[in-house]
């Protein structure tokens, strides 16, 4: 994640009530360290692709790859990382 994104992150921290920010803040630390670990992720599934062969003595098929199920679950908890903070911030009137 650039600077500038973490930066615009850690911002959003300052919309939330006092008593909740350090919350907020460890929220952005885990969202910010899941986007580059998303990235690592999907770097090893283009290089590698999403299956792979597994062997285990006579057993041989083909299986999600390792990378493509850590990927998968990054996503999920990425996204709920997102809600949690930005229910933390207060409600507006619609």
């Amino acid at each position: 994640m650039t600077k500038e994104k973490a930066k615009e992150l850690y911002e959003l921290t300052k919309q939330v009530p006092e008593e909740k920010r350090q919350i907020a803040a460890n929220l952005v630390e885990e969202i910010i360290f899941l986007y580059d670990t998303m990235g690592n992720l999907k770097e090893q599934i283009q290089k590698h692709g999403t299956v792979e062969l597994f062997e285990q003595g006579k057993q041989r098929f083909m299986r999600e790859s390792p990378a493509m199920k850590s990927y998968t679950t990054a996503v999920q908890r990425y996204g709920a990382l997102y809600k949690q903070l930005t229910d933390l911030m207060p409600k507006t009137a619609p």
